[in-house]
């Protein structure tokens, strides 16, 4: 029976069409399961591509057999055409069972779909999140690491990670962390791996056959079940456990300032659905430190770690900038172009999230004589976006920071790797506080360490041409390996010192 009315109901939806126009092309499927088996578990992204050369396409089509198909666009053109110049229908979120009904994380503005709940999330993040504010904590964070770096030889990630953490954790909630174990810095971590499976099309199969959360734990094959519950609980504690700490200590009368105390403090009546709101929205910003800041920088590490000619010319760049007299200050942003080639081709080399979160549509389209119906699935394919020859150049491979300067030096805004945020109304809501973190870190490490090469954990040199970043659902993780830190002169040395006790909290 069952077997009939999915072949019934993919007639209706093949008729229906043509009738309106060809769906984008795509691999042939299956009959009855479509390209259900066509879905990528990993390296999504050069499936993708694979897929879009064999069709002749920047713009793909796959046809599952229950539910909306998916549309990956492979081309800036595409991504730029559909998600930015027409957002007003590409800016919704498909059904996401697992994370948005099961886990309820749609709390998570990356994760709510478009509608009343995400302008009103958006509304509260402007009103109460302002980059300024959260400078000092940038400036905190980032000169601790360097100070902390100084003597790392291995598992410099933990201080990255801490470092990234710290900076929220201080901006968001004024929790002052010192340990990467800690369990406020661990907690987003934790749940950006745990859910970055889910986020991905094909993770889990009650996705693709929406009844089957109705099926009981005990259930054999139910076992998303569990893992379901185990991430609700994971979730609400990202959401709530820091807020709730720092309104503890707001009654004690010993919180640090920062954005939960700023809400807290101020005269307006709170409704209990405010306040859970603005938990919500530092919740967020949690987040944000677990994911393309500290994956971006990592890359970076990596990336002077294999190249120490490009280490060179950025550590010459700052020396000439601030006549070798301090560390890098915000103001000082806009002011050294070689430096923003460097974290451009960061974002751009290895970016942090390879493949967007499914968009959805919201009504029919056409694009290009293709029909794209109300419901279906987009996704743009970030990684190779950022890799076009036709905008970057030659070598995408390559880590090559001249890519984004003009003939005389200076930086070429006409290239931009702001798609390594994502698209249209759906760009990350933090992408301006994250760049200007990444900047203060790469700044401050290009004026006064010197990274050693890359050696792997079998303590071999690591080959630029080989390496691999690890995929794990959209997110691109780093290799681990092994460098060394030292000063880059006794005077750098001493800045480091000095400013490592100059902003505490």
């Amino acid at each position: 029976m069952l077997l009939s009315v999915l072949v019934f109901v993919g007639l209706v939806l093949k008729f229906a069409s043509k009738r309106r126009g060809p769906l984008p092309p795509g691999p042939p499927g299956y009959p009855i399961i479509g390209n259900l088996l066509d879905i990528p578990s990993e390296n999504g992204w050069k499936a993708w591509v694979r897929m879009s050369r064999d069709a002749g396409s920047d713009i793909i089509c796959l046809r599952l057999p229950v539910g909306p198909s998916l549309v990956v666009l492979n081309s800036a053109r595409c991504a730029e055409a559909l998600l930015v110049k027409r957002s007003a229908i590409y800016s919704d979120r498909p059904r996401m069972v697992m994370l948005q009904e099961l886990v309820r994380a749609d709390w998570n503005v990356a994760l709510m779909p478009y509608g009343e709940n995400y302008k009103a999330s958006r509304k509260t993040w402007h009103k109460h999140i302002d980059v300024p504010f959260s400078r000092p904590h940038a400036v905190m964070a980032v000169n601790r690491l360097l100070k902390e770096l100084l003597p790392c030889k291995k598992d410099h990630h933990k201080l990255i990670r801490l470092a990234t953490g710290r900076f929220i954790l201080s901006a968001g909630y004024g929790i002052q962390a010192e340990s990467a174990e800690e369990t406020f810095i661990e907690l987003p971590e934790r749940w950006i791996k745990t859910i970055s499976h889910a986020s991905q099309l094909g993770g889990f199969l009650v996705d693709t056959i929406p009844f089957l959360k109705m099926v009981p734990s005990w259930v054999p094959g139910a076992g998303f079940q569990k893992k379901a519950k185990d991430m609700k609980e994971l979730t609400e504690n990202v959401r709530t456990l820091a807020f709730k700490h720092t309104q503890a200590e707001f009654a004690k009368g010993t919180a640090i300032r920062s954005y939960a105390t700023r809400f807290l403090e101020s005269t307006e009546e709170k409704t209990a659905e405010e306040t859970d709101a603005v938990c919500s929205i530092i919740g967020n910003l949690y987040l944000a430190g677990a994911d393309t800041t500290e994956l971006a920088l990592l890359s970076f590490v990596l990336a002077m770690a294999l190249h120490p000619e490009v280490q060179k010319k950025g550590q010459e760049a700052i020396d000439e900038a601030l006549g070798g007299t301090r560390l890098p200050t915000f103001s000082d942003i806009g002011t050294i172009p070689y430096v923003d080639a460097i974290i451009n081709e960061t974002l751009r080399w290895k970016p942090a999230v390879t493949i967007t979160i499914p968009h959805g549509t919201t009504q029919d389209d056409f694009y290009e004589g293709y029909f794209i119906p109300k419901n279906t699935m987009v996704i743009a394919n970030l990684a190779h976006i950022l890799a076009d020859e036709k905008t970057y150049g030659p070598k995408p491979d390559e880590f090559i920071p001249e890519r984004f300067l003009k003939a005389d030096g200076s930086l070429d805004r006409s290239i931009s790797v702001n798609a390594a945020f994502g698209y249209g109304r759906r760009q990350c809501t933090g992408m301006a506080m994250a760049r200007e973190m990444i900047w203060m870190t790469v700044a401050s490490v290009l004026c006064s360490i010197d990274v050693g090469p890359a050696i792997s954990l079998e303590g071999k040199p690591l080959d630029p041409a080989t390496v691999e970043y690890k995929p794990f659902g959209t997110l691109n993780f780093p290799p681990t390996f092994n460098c060394t830190f030292t000063p880059r002169s006794d005077t750098a040395k001493r800045w480091i010192e000095e400013a490592s006790i100059a902003v505490r909290y």
